[in-house]
């Protein structure tokens, strides 16, 4: 039996390749979740760019703790089972009046996960509407499995490696999330999705979190890490992370810069070859 979900929603997600809207917090929970998030801001000079803005539950012990927080692990329980791993985090902020946008494409492209049983919890700290810029998704397109792709990295594309899947236009209607503060989508990592430019007049801030089983391997030579976050790993594909003790803890940036320098690799090895493009 499902925890949180419905077998109605559940039958949805294996249907389309998402769920929205979810409702995993409050707004009340997600105004403080916001605060947080815009100290850690602040705390790291600004916008949280390079590094800062991968894997960012291994530096911040709030995003940590919103990551392993049962409100979320039991949804994703309920799609991919009791044994889950934490691969990838990180923060999508659109300012109104930027031109910021995020081109169609495919998670799993650059993470190589063989079978791609993997899923993106992408958590609204703020409003997330069409006139802010909210995502869209292409429902049923994780069906296809990996697409040819193009490259448009254009300075404002908040992918780095301004990947663009290439697909049949005309053989989908895009759904328009819109998400409440503490709501969330749910999305397979083969489904097409991206975003336009925020022309609302408040930011648009949304952090996504990336789980899947621990039965996975990847694609390539490169070996990355990740989390247990519930149950257990017996299969050993991946190297285990530990959550951080403080952001200014020395082994925890260690830790950090370390996961997040072979997570870069791994995308760099399956063709993100500007990894590096938005960190200054």
């Amino acid at each position: 039996m499902p925890k949180r979900l419905t077998d109605v929603e559940v039958e949805q997600y294996r249907r389309d390749g998402f769920l929205s809207p979810v409702r995993l917090f409050s707004e009340a929970e997600a105004s403080d979740l916001r605060r947080q998030f815009e100290h850690t801001e602040q705390a790291m000079g600004g916008a949280l760019k390079g590094i800062s803005r991968t894997k960012i539950y291994l530096r911040q012990p709030f995003a940590y703790g919103l990551a392993t927080h049962p409100a979320i692990l039991d949804v994703v329980e309920d799609l991919i089972g009791p044994d889950i791993m934490l691969y990838q985090s990180a923060a999508w902020v659109k300012n109104a009046g930027e031109d910021s946008y995020v081109s169609w494409h495919q998670d799993n492209t650059y993470f190589g996960h063989e079978p791609c049983e993997v899923l993106s919890v992408w958590l609204a700290l703020t409003p997330s509407r069409p006139e802010s810029g909210s995502v869209r998704f292409l429902p049923g397109s994780h069906r296809l499995g990996m697409l040819p792709v193009h490259y448009e990295p254009t300075p404002d594309n908040l992918l780095s490696s301004g990947q663009v899947a290439e697909f049949d236009a005309g053989a989908f209607t895009p759904f328009t999330c819109s998400l409440s503060p503490g709501e969330a989508s749910i999305h397979h990592a083969w489904l097409v999705h991206g975003s336009p430019a925020n022309k609302g007049t408040g930011r648009r801030i949304g952090v996504t979190f990336v789980y899947h089983p621990p039965h996975l391997r990847q694609a390539g030579a490169v070996r990355t890490s990740a989390m247990v976050v519930r149950g257990e790993d017996s299969y050993r594909h991946f190297d285990h992370e530990r959550p951080p003790v403080a952001a200014d803890d020395p082994e925890t940036i260690v830790r950090h810069e370390r996961a997040a320098a072979l997570y870069r690799a791994k995308a760099q090895e399956l063709g993100n070859r500007n990894i590096g493009r938005l960190d200054k």
